[in-house]
């Protein structure tokens, strides 16, 4: 070619361009459809085909934008360098706190990659929590959360088949407006944010959102539900394939009404709407655990199926053992004394699945798990000591073991990483008529103390000589309080574990720094003095006091006081004038106000009208 003269050269390649043009443009020839619509298989090019069906063509991704297609052909071939240049350019604006001109910026940038999930998310994401962050004013913060949340609402449907768009408005819905420093505040205002409930009603009713009841208004965690809602319906009925983890991608919506319930006991007094909250958030979570999930090694299995998964495992495994005789017996007595597990273990290990407690169950998982540890081909060797004859049909059995225990593998570790056991009987406790009962106690134990107000207030009628209580203060309601979440804990002991241990032990340092500033000994009979013991046990020192320790102080206190009363005169004459107080009676006789005897002081006549 070299030798060859330039127009020969431009000859041969207009000629190689008009030959390679025949074949293209049958590859690139668009789809052919019959007279009902349906595409015709014969007909159409190999690309148009292809797109049609991965569903990459520009309609099955989403809507087509006339203004976004001017856009593609202006660029003439070169949209990745107008793509790259929108991008500097927009960081530049950021920098330069340019925000109006960055926002102008990121719709042009759409407008060039509007399929391109991960431009919508990034900069939504960069409104919501980096340009608000910029603001000192929670108004400001708000309005840029909004505007991070509108963006993403606009590239939804130009992403149609993609859930990750809605998973990721329901998240940055959820959190930022009910888990940042400022949630207070953005709650309230999104409440009453009827403007952004209109922008949004393309796609979320309001209604669907909004709560009655003490004026919550609309509910940014509701929403939340709303728009994960939106995602399983695209992956239900449309055929949207998940493209995260089922565990996760099926947890994120009921989570949100828990989410809620506990938001709303932060803001308002428990109430019966509450505890309807709480009853729903229990009924999704019950759905979830019901829905057939499959993991990355094409495990499928439940939630709540741990227990006939194990019931099944012991099915095979005594159909196994049928075939070896006492061989299982055998094996597993070479390592009891290498495993050093206690003997209540051991006993649960050998009881029948259907025998067993929930916490003889935990204790049987853990012998399980030591002996699979142990030696993970215990039931291969079992079933090679099976007669020639039976060998084929024992391995069969070996494969539906290993089958089973893939499954209560995988339940294990994807139940311990959402915490489902917890949540399952945390919605159960808060949706309970004790448990509504111990929220409201709890919380007005925590109003009188925000108003300082330890100790009950009375009233004396001089002429009868009777005492009676006219507002209750921190110290009691606090009492009060701990023996109705001790009636709590008696019926959902599980949750000593968990968020809810650590709320109550917050609660309870609260309680003991009352009673160090009204000069109180700890209650020889607490309610939840198990719960402590419990949490020390389990590593966790909140600094309150230990059974063994109230034990141990007052023996101390008590040889201290035998000694002061072997070198005390008989009697001490009262020389202070101060009248000592009668016994008080209460007006609600199931709460006994706390003893003043414990401090060897009487109370002086200031301190005459409360005690």
């Amino acid at each position: 070619m070299n030798n060859l003269s330039p127009a020969i050269r431009k000859v041969i390649y207009l000629v190689l361009i008009v030959v390679l043009i025949i074949p293209l443009s049958f590859v690139a020839l668009p789809v052919t459809r019959d007279v009902s619509g349906k595409i015709k298989t014969e007909g159409g090019g190999k690309l148009a085909l292809l797109r049609e069906k991965y569903s990459l063509s520009q309609a099955k991704l989403g809507e087509i934008d006339p203004a976004s297609e001017t856009m593609k052909l202006a660029s003439l071939g070169l949209r990745g360098v107008a793509v790259s240049t929108l991008w500097m350019q927009a960081m530049e604006q950021q920098k330069k706190e340019e925000y109006d001109k960055m926002a102008s910026t990121l719709k042009s940038l759409t407008k060039i990659q509007p399929n391109f999930v991960k431009v919508w998310e990034y900069q939504a994401h960069n409104l919501a929590f980096n340009v608000s962050m910029e603001f000192d004013d929670f108004e400001y913060r708000y309005y840029w959360v909004k505007q991070g949340l509108a963006f993403l609402k606009e590239g939804v449907p130009y992403n149609k088949t993609d859930h990750r768009m809605t998973d990721h408005l329901g998240m940055y819905t959820g959190n930022k407006m009910g888990k940042s420093d400022e949630k207070s505040s953005f709650r309230r205002m999104f409440g009453r944010d009827d403007e952004f409930h209109r922008l949004m009603s393309d796609f979320i009713d309001p209604d669907s959102y909004a709560t009655v009841g003490q004026g919550h208004g609309h509910d940014s965690w509701k929403m939340a539900y709303q728009w994960y809602d939106y995602s399983r319906d695209l992956v239900l009925e449309k055929s949207c394939p998940i493209r995260t983890s089922d565990v996760l991608f099926y947890m994120y919506r009921p989570s949100q009404l828990r989410q809620m319930g506990l938001s709303l006991q932060t803001e308002f007094r428990p109430d019966e709407m509450q505890q309807e909250v709480w009853r729903s958030a229990q009924d999704e979570w019950r759905k979830y655990s019901e829905i057939p999930m499959t993991n990355t090694l094409g495990v499928t299995y439940t939630m709540e199926g741990m227990a006939s998964y194990e019931q099944l495992l012991d099915k095979y495994r005594g159909q196994l053992d049928e075939f070896s005789p006492g061989a299982r017996v055998e094996l597993v007595s070479k390592w009891w004394a290498q495993l050093q597990l206690p003997e209540d273990a051991l006993a649960a290990w050998k009881l029948p699945i259907v025998e067993r407690t929930e916490e003889q169950n935990a204790l049987a998982r853990m012998v399980s798990e030591r002996l699979n540890d142990a030696d993970a081909t215990l039931d291969q060797e079992i079933a090679r000591r099976a007669k020639p004859d039976d060998q084929f049909t024992a391995l069969g059995l070996v494969d539906e073991i290993e089958k089973v225990k893939r499954q209560i593998q995988t339940n294990y570790k994807d139940s311990s990483t959402i915490n489902y056991t917890f949540w399952k009987d945390r919605t159960a406790a808060e949706s309970s008529a004790v448990g509504l009962l111990a929220r409201e106690a709890l919380y007005d134990a925590d109003e009188m103390r925000r108003q300082s107000i330890y100790d009950d207030e009375f009233d004396r009628d001089y002429r009868t000589k009777e005492t009676t209580i006219t507002k209750r203060g921190a110290i009691s309601q606090y009492l009060d309080a701990f023996e109705k979440w001790h009636d709590v804990l008696e019926q959902n002991p599980r949750l000593k574990s968990g968020p809810l241990s650590d709320d109550l032990a917050t609660a309870m340092v609260l309680f003991k720094g009352m009673l160090t500033t009204t000069n109180r000994d700890w209650p020889s009979d607490f309610p939840l003095q198990d719960l402590i013991d419990f949490r020390k046990a389990e590593g966790l020192d909140d600094g309150l006091p230990t059974t063994e320790e109230l034990k141990e102080l007052r023996s101390g206190l008590g040889k201290e006081t035998e000694a002061a009363e072997l070198k005390a005169p008989e009697s001490v004459p009262n020389t202070s004038g101060e009248v000592p107080i009668p016994e008080i009676k209460p007006l609600n006789p199931v709460t006994e106000p706390p003893a003043q005897e414990k401090t060897g002081e009487e109370p002086s006549p200031a301190e005459a009208g409360k005690v």
